[in-house]
């Protein structure tokens, strides 16, 4: 089964829902440090429920099928007040440490249910992947080992959108991946009832070329 992209290339059910094999008690950082790991106890989200979460996924049907790729044009958006930027980044941050917490039922609340879809369709792809997800989706969440963690490099070009919703690239490091080093993510929100919450987003590392020759931000 193909990997999701942000979490590398690896069986997708069980790192999602078991954790990393590299789990194990996160030592302390040396003073000083630098490193911009995002730590599994900054995923702060009351968790979505279970029975929403199977039934957002279709866990007790057939599954999901992939979502279509997102497709942008310039000018992407306008520059988003201080504000709404700084809900913005904050919410992208607990994002990225709910994927080191392991933690999918806080992950999914941080996600409107279009979000959900995107994130972890490939947890209802196959009957095998349904049946894994119903047994582990009440597991107690595994957070990956340290050195595994997920590096929050940059939240920048906060971005509203023609369509309200507002558009952040979100540079990340995540350790597992091949090739090593930054990569570029373009995270979509949707604000729902006061709340910011990812509703879809693009990998600039696997899209398609066309799908973002053009997604430049507006000056």
């Amino acid at each position: 089964m193909r990997g999701w992209r942000v979490l590398a290339v690896l069986p997708l059910a069980t790192m999602l829902l078991t954790g990393p094999v590299l789990a194990q008690d996160e030592p302390e950082r040396e003073p000083g440090s630098s490193r911009r790991q995002v730590p599994p106890a900054d995923c702060m989200a009351d968790p979505r429920p279970f029975e929403e979460i199977a039934t957002i996924l279709d866990l007790e049907g057939e599954g999901l099928p992939a979502p279509p790729i997102v497709q942008i044009t310039a000018p992407l958006g306008t520059i988003a007040d201080a504000e709404t930027a700084s809900e913005i980044r904050a919410v992208a941050r607990r994002v990225i440490a709910c994927f080191n917490a392991g933690d999918v039922p806080r992950a999914t609340a941080l996600m409107t249910e279009d979000g959900v879809r995107r994130v972890y369709w490939e947890l209802s792809n196959t009957e095998e992947n349904r049946e894994f997800t119903r047994s582990h989706l009440a597991d107690t969440p595994v957070p990956r080992a340290n050195e595994a963690l997920v590096s929050l490099i940059a939240v920048t070009d906060v971005l509203v959108l023609s369509d309200e919703r507002v558009a952040a690239f979100v540079v990340i490091d995540e350790p597992l991946s091949q090739p090593e080093g930054p990569e570029t993510l373009l995270f979509l929100f949707t604000n729902d009832d006061g709340m910011w919450r990812m509703d879809d987003w693009i990998d600039f590392t696997i899209v398609p070329v066309e799908a973002v020759a053009a997604a430049t931000p507006a000056s």
